[in-house]
């Protein structure tokens, strides 16, 4: 349905509440009656603007306002459509990444690979390596796409035997599963510390992103280890949490008692 006198009544003017909020909750109301299924088009800005007699900068919030909800998802140039409301956004599991997580939510994954070459590995990534200071090894810099939308700037480090994997692989020219690929070859993820902390977008993340410096971020590290009990693989992932959520899958330890 695109018919906007779906989401009748219109806004009270002499209501105390933001007008981004009225409209807000008028467009969830036609949801949840079913007037807007999971997957359809909205009503489009110029829309909403018409006949609700609003500033487009308050339908734009209004718009804002749901997809930080999880309500709805902005794809560029094409619209708002209302959200799927099974769960959605990278859940840190120890054998799946970004691209399973979301690609199994049958979303839009797009990859840009920015850095692929040899390096010096910092100090602190040699260390969770369990390497010498001053080793080489192979980094890996990425920029990644989620239905459209810059979701999240990545940096793996990983041992210098994985760069000829990678080579012969998809993952530095069409966006292949990092992870898939590493499993394919013999890496394959036995154990892994992740970390999530919030941060602040730096000049340099703000342009990566597209977002104001100093807009929150969600910053991921892990270190993976394969079944032989060592690690291979260092990796820290700047998200914008506007696009991605992130779940923590936790469970508790069996007693052996």
């Amino acid at each position: 349905m695109n018919a906007v006198s779906s989401l009748a009544p219109g806004i009270d003017r002499s209501s105390p509440v933001p007008y981004y909020l009225q409209l807000s909750q008028l467009m969830m109301q036609a949801i949840d009656r079913g007037d807007y299924a999971p997957g359809d088009r909205l009503p489009s800005e110029s829309d909403l603007c018409r006949d609700y007699e609003l500033a487009r900068s308050t339908v734009r919030e209004t718009l804002r306002h749901l997809a930080d909800q999880g309500k709805v998802k902005m794809i560029p140039r094409r619209g708002a459509f209302v959200a799927e409301q099974a769960q959605s956004g990278w859940t840190l599991q120890v054998a799946q990444g970004f691209f399973e997580a979301e690609v199994e939510q049958h979303r839009s994954v797009e990859t840009k690979v920015l850095e692929a070459e040899r390096c010096i590995l910092p100090d602190a990534v040699a260390q969770a390596l369990d390497l010498d200071s001053g080793i080489g090894g192979f980094r890996l810099a990425r920029v990644r796409r989620l239905d459209g939308q810059l979701a999240l700037y990545s940096v793996n480090y990983l041992l210098l035997e994985i760069e000829s994997v990678l080579r012969s692989s998809e993952v530095l020219t069409s966006g292949a599963s990092l992870n898939r690929t590493l499993k394919a070859a013999g890496y394959e993820v036995f154990r892994a510390r992740r970390g999530v902390e919030a941060v602040a977008a730096t000049r340099d993340l703000s342009t990566l992103l597209e977002v104001p410096v100093g807009s929150p971020l969600l910053l991921v590290t892990s270190v993976s280890w394969g079944a032989d009990g060592k690690p291979f693989d260092f990796y820290t992932s700047w998200l914008r949490s506007d696009v991605v959520k992130v779940t923590v899958d936790a469970q508790a330890a069996l007693n052996n008692d």
